[in-house]
């Protein structure tokens, strides 16, 4: 944590950077008396932290100077923000690899920046509260699911109140360097994948369509999102609402299975950083609501990053009571 809390008007500014699997994330939010966020900047970039750690079980070099590049960024714009609290933290990529403290080293002495690995557990429960923070009704039921590179979070709760989450190692970047070694990929490898899916999806929460709200985050279901509304750009106020329907998934799994990565990118205009590793998480889509009969999902621009910020503001309150 980078920062002082300043709770003058009841307002604190704060900066939560999300360091993903294959995505570098950053809010700048004002966070309101009440809790709300009024947003001043959200950006994302694909940084690869986890690239190869599923097969070496470390953090490659690579990475950390990409890393230090981005991050150095977010640090100059949250400080000309006038930001009160930086808050930074690292998800499967850094909870898998067995050099995370030398990463985690490197950025403090590079940066000055402190940085919290989250459990998948805290991953979950923290994407579910920053999912449901866009919501006008937030006391009702909700399933978050959260596609990341190194695994894949589902929360199911009520209102804030928790009622069971699960993180299970299935994401975008640690299937697709395991499963599809060739683009297009062949029908085997698709089979395996699937077959591997099937199995592990098991381990989610299970609850009733009929009276849950299913919402989607992160770049998977975002990023189909504006395909399917014909965006030339990507609005993430645009797509925040989106029903994602199981036809349209099933649909777009078989397009993305025909197409090379290179192909992702320039026929269907897909980000390069993400061309190479969605179709791992349509077919998650996919097996998921084929295997529980979900009809659609909700697609959310929020995620961790929200969650973070809600979280810090809490805990400023809890220490302006004690003091």
């Amino acid at each position: 944590m980078v920062g002082n809390s300043d709770h003058s008007g009841g307002r604190m500014r704060i900066a939560s950077i999300d360091i993903g699997t294959n995505t570098m994330l950053m809010l700048i939010a004002d966070v309101n008396e009440d809790g709300s966020l009024t947003v001043l900047s959200d950006q994302q970039v694909v940084a690869r932290v986890g690239k190869g750690v599923n097969r070496t079980g470390a953090i490659d070099w690579s990475a950390f100077t990409r890393s230090e590049q981005y991050l150095s960024e977010y640090l100059a714009e949250s400080r000309n923000q006038n930001v009160d609290i930086i808050r930074c933290t690292g998800t499967s990529a850094l909870r898998d690899a067995k050099n995370r403290e030398d990463y985690l080293e490197y950025m403090q002495q590079k940066l000055g920046l402190e940085i919290e690995i989250l459990s998948g557990e805290d991953e979950a429960l923290w994407t579910y509260g920053g999912a449901i923070s866009g919501f006008p009704n937030r006391n009702g039921s909700f399933a978050v699911l959260d596609i990341g590179g190194g695994s894949t979070e589902m929360t199911v709760g009520k209102g804030f109140h928790i009622d069971t989450r699960m993180s299970v190692d299935i994401g975008c970047v640690r299937l697709t360097e395991r499963f599809l070694p060739h683009s297009p990929p062949r029908p085997a490898e698709l089979d395996e994948l699937i077959s591997h899916l099937e199995r592990e999806i098991d381990a989610y929460p299970v609850f009733d369509p009929a009276t849950t709200t299913f919402v989607g985050v992160a770049g998977t279901v975002t990023t189909l999102a504006a395909l399917e509304m014909g965006l030339e750009e990507y609005d993430g106020k645009t797509i925040s609402g989106f029903r994602l329907t199981r036809e349209m998934i099933t649909r777009r799994f078989d397009e993305f299975a025909a197409l090379s990565s290179k192909d992702i990118e320039t026929v269907l205009r897909v980000d390069p950083g993400r061309a190479d590793i969605i179709l791992v998480g349509i077919a998650i889509l996919k097996v998921l609501t084929e295997k529980r009969d979900l009809p659609e999902l909700i697609v959310s621009e929020r995620g961790l990053r929200y969650g973070i910020a809600v979280r810090e503001w809490e805990s400023g309150l809890e220490r302006s009571s004690m003091s």
